[in-house]
């Protein structure tokens, strides 16, 4: 019995031990693919170091060069600021001083055109003076050779009747006249 008693045992042990606890298949799998496993954790573990290094240092370049280029894009937006500035600046004082210019010529032109007038005006009243006078001086040429002419005339008329003198004298008489006209006239 005591093989019986130690095959009824070790049956009874199967028996109970036929459903695997979770610390026997923990056992069981540390045994058969622990080695593996540990080499797996080990290069995970350090994938993982490489990879968290790798980003770090990816982190760090994209930091570094995102502080430049920002550094960089504030540099050029201060210059294109301090440009228009300065732009700005030469444009008032270019306004400013084509305002001034603008202003002297304006006041340049209107005593120009204020002597220019005085000056028309002043040569307008000696032309009207000179037409005056000279029409004046025709008004009396003219009365004069009308009086000339009268008294010719008369002279001529009467002398006319006195002597009866043929048409020949008298066509004469007429181109006398017409030249003393034309001598008046000039």
């Amino acid at each position: 019995m005591p093989r019986n008693a130690a095959a009824q045992a070790k049956q009874k042990n199967q028996n109970s031990d036929s459903i695997p606890h979770d610390d026997d298949v923990d056992k069981i799998r540390d045994i058969i693919f622990g080695g593996q496993m540990r080499e797996y954790a080990s290069r995970f573990d350090q994938l993982e170091q490489r990879l968290g290094k790798t980003i770090d240092g990816l982190k760090q370049g994209f930091e570094v060069r995102f502080e430049k280029l920002e550094r960089s894009v504030e540099n050029r937006l201060q210059q294109v600021s301090d440009r228009l500035s300065s732009e700005r600046e030469e444009r008032k004082t270019s306004l400013v001083s084509t305002r001034g210019q603008l202003r002297e010529l304006e006041k340049a032109l209107k005593k120009q055109l204020t002597e220019t007038d005085k000056r028309l005006v002043a040569e307008v009243e000696e032309i009207y003076g000179t037409l005056e006078e000279e029409k004046e001086e025709l008004s009396a040429a003219i009365e004069k050779s009308r009086s000339e002419i009268s008294k010719t005339l008369e002279t001529e008329t009467a002398r006319l009747e006195r002597h009866k003198l043929a048409s020949k004298d008298l066509a004469q008489l007429f181109v006398e006249l017409s030249r003393n006209l034309k001598q008046d006239g000039k």
